[in-house]
């Protein structure tokens, strides 16, 4: 991390009577910076977590903080067992509840770039609870897409779908061709069946350990867990969707009425 003028950094860090949360907010202020200016350019490793402390005179536990402020904003991002990295600073992602948006959006939305990785297209049989919520027999053929949806590269969401296939071999055919992106607007598109409405159910969870792989936090970092069903203009289940939401990237709001008088 040579790209680092730790005297400059210092400087500005290091004040006489500085209190520990001025302190965090100090470092992470003079780190912003610098990323912003383009001294520490995009793409940055960090050098370890005790060095970079120690070239910084202060504790890792302040260093922490630090990082874990300039992560929220979307200047750094941590990849767990791997390192501290630059990135792009990116706007927080705001999604509304009342509103029914595919994710893509969301993130066009953002002025960010939608990617994903770890896909899989599987043709399965419907569990008892998956096939009650769904409205059909259990063991009922379904398709089920599972992958980590990327913003900027980032990831913020594990998503599994679950499609109701009513011709099976046929409808699990055109399910392949999926590359990822907007399931809304591939149902509407290949198999000519829009979504009317949905029923959302919002729980806060806490990343286990194979979550927290696959969205690079930390065990037991708080998630959204977005469980909707989806219908068609008949009321028919279509697609049920169960979704964990990195909370360090996306929030969502709700428009509430006030009381009657």
């Amino acid at each position: 991390m040579t790209e680092i003028d730790f005297h400059q950094l210092n400087d500005k860090i290091w004040a006489s009577g500085v209190r520990r949360d001025d302190l965090v907010q100090r470092v992470a202020n003079a780190l912003r910076e610098q990323i912003e200016q383009g001294i520490i350019p995009v793409g940055t490793k960090f050098m370890p977590e005790a060095e970079l402390a120690k070239q910084l005179n202060i504790s890792r536990p302040s260093l922490r903080e630090a990082i874990r402020i300039l992560a929220h904003d979307g200047h750094l991002q941590v990849r767990h067992g791997v390192g501290t990295f630059v990135s792009r600073a990116s706007k927080p992602m705001f999604g509304s509840l009342e509103q029914m948006r595919s994710m893509t959006d969301l993130i066009r939305d953002a002025g960010g770039t939608s990617g994903h990785r770890d896909l899989q297209i599987e043709h399965i049989a419907a569990a008892d609870k998956i096939a009650a919520e769904l409205g059909v027999d259990e063991g009922a053929p379904l398709g089920r897409i599972r992958r980590v949806r990327l913003v900027d590269d980032r990831p913020f969401v594990y998503a599994n779908e679950y499609l109701v296939l009513q011709h099976a071999e046929k409808d699990f055919g055109a399910l392949s061709q999926f590359t990822g992106g907007s399931i809304y607007q591939f149902l509407r598109e290949r198999f000519s069946r829009p979504i009317s409405h949905s029923k959302l159910r919002v729980s806060a969870v806490a990343a286990d350990t194979e979550l927290a792989g696959l969205l690079q936090l930390k065990r037991g970092a708080p998630l959204l867990r977005m469980h909707e069903l989806h219908v068609d203009a008949n009321n028919v289940p279509m697609l049920l969707s169960i979704n964990y939401h990195n909370t360090e990237v996306v929030e969502f709001t709700s428009m509430r009425a006030g009381m009657p008088t």
